[in-house]
């Protein structure tokens, strides 16, 4: 069984594997005739991610029949870190257990990487109904986050019918942000009733480090003490991530 896609941008695979390893050290890739798939938990099961990435984001896509890779995410990003401006090829043959690929630009590089036999976690789809749907810019809620580690290692998000505000609090500070309806960075905000949660930035920090380079805009979903679900709008895809409450 052969996979074999090519695309004009290696950066953007790289991208992508950078904002999974937020979450996972290794990964199982699902190919088949719809694209590739991963969905995955933290090892402490407190974030789930669930990207999907459709056949018509790449030039060429071939696929001989359903199949899983298995990455580890670091060593294949040592190879693409330094990808520029370059057309990527890649080629995974299952026979041989390898992944190939192959950049073009002012000269050629072929890289392998080896595969791992590794086992896909069945992971239920998640069923939540939220109370607040926000959609921001991708840069508010990153620069938010990065204000927000530097006194505290917990973020809270509350909603009212008017206005979204997240911020933070430590011995060494506090920090807000309030966003409402002629805010410039909030898109778009629905409440049905109004709501408070707080996340870890110890996830948060990196999920939006990482992602926040793959799309302009994120949605921002919660309720009362339930799970915040980021929602990273890049194109021909998905890519949502799910981070558990913090209780005290």
């Amino acid at each position: 069984m052969v996979l074999r896609l090519t695309m004009a941008d290696a950066k953007t695979l790289r991208n992508i594997l950078t904002s999974l390893s937020a979450l996972v050290d290794e990964v199982c890739i699902t190919a088949d005739e719809e694209g590739l798939k991963v969905k995955a938990m933290d090892p402490s099961h407190v974030a789930m991610v669930d990207f999907e990435w459709s056949r018509s984001a790449f030039d060429e896509f071939e696929v001989d029949k359903p199949m899983t890779i298995g990455l580890n995410i670091e060593e294949s990003l040592k190879l693409l870190r330094r990808a520029s401006d370059e057309t990527l090829e890649l080629i995974f043959d299952e026979s041989v257990g390898k992944l190939e690929m192959r950049l073009s630009g002012r000269y050629r590089r072929r890289l392998i990487v080896p595969t791992l036999q590794l086992t896909s976690e069945e992971i239920p789809p998640l069923k939540i109904e939220f109370d607040v749907m926000a959609k921001i810019t991708s840069s508010c809620l990153s620069r938010t986050v990065a204000d927000a580690a530097t006194v505290s290692d917990i973020l809270r998000f509350k909603a009212t019918t008017d206005s979204l505000t997240i911020e933070a609090s430590g011995e060494l500070g506090e920090i807000t942000v309030e966003l409402d309806r002629t805010s410039e960075a909030l898109l778009e905000l629905q409440v049905k009733q109004p709501s408070s949660a707080s996340y870890s930035l110890t996830f948060l920090e990196d999920i939006v480090k990482s992602a926040s380079n793959l799309a302009g805009t994120v949605g921002l979903e919660f309720s009362t003490d339930k799970p915040l679900k980021l929602n990273f709008e890049i194109l021909q895809g998905k890519l949502v991530y799910y981070v558990a409450p913090y209780v005290e």
